[in-house]
């Protein structure tokens, strides 16, 4: 058992510190992302907390994160990042050697099917593949090779549109 250095969440609503109380850290991230139904839990997301933060105090939002949507068997990851130019970016990350001819044709559907998202099919990943990828994002704050990133290109306000229309 360790001390907590990262925060973890669900559903974009319950949030806490990411323990090993009851399993090592590669285990609960398994256990949690092969828990996910797309109803009761549809999504789960990862950050490291600040340093010094008291986590028994405050558990707080980091700007930098690992999320994901969907089912224990189709998953659509997703990393946000500061850029080293201090830009805000989010990427859907893939799997090696992934045609990205044309649009994206995986639709993911979460939180009771009200929600959705389409990936490339190397984009879609099981509960265990998965968890391969947060437990190197736990260990580094990153997404390592061989997986590759996708920029969502995502802004506020959108492109040809006026801040807070549309």
């Amino acid at each position: 058992m360790s001390t907590p250095t990262h925060i973890d969440q669900i559903n974009g609503e319950s949030r806490g510190p990411f323990v090993d109380y009851v399993r090592p850290y590669p285990e609960q991230l398994r256990a949690s992302l092969k828990g996910m139904n797309g109803s009761t839990f549809w999504s789960y997301s990862l950050w490291r907390a600040p340093e010094g933060a008291d986590l028994l105090e405050d558990i707080p939002f980091s700007e930098e994160y690992m999320q994901c949507a969907g089912t224990a068997e189709a998953l659509a990851l997703e990393v946000r990042r500061i850029e080293a130019d201090g830009t805000p970016r989010q990427y859907a990350i893939g799997k090696p050697g992934g045609d990205r001819a044309g649009e994206p044709t995986e639709v993911i559907h979460y939180h009771h099917g009200r929600h959705s998202t389409t990936v490339y099919p190397h984009e879609v990943f099981t509960a265990d593949e998965a968890a391969v990828v947060f437990y190197t994002y736990f260990l580094t704050d990153d997404v390592s090779q061989p997986y590759e990133l996708r920029d969502l290109h995502l802004s506020w306000p959108k492109p040809g549109t006026e801040e807070g229309a549309g």
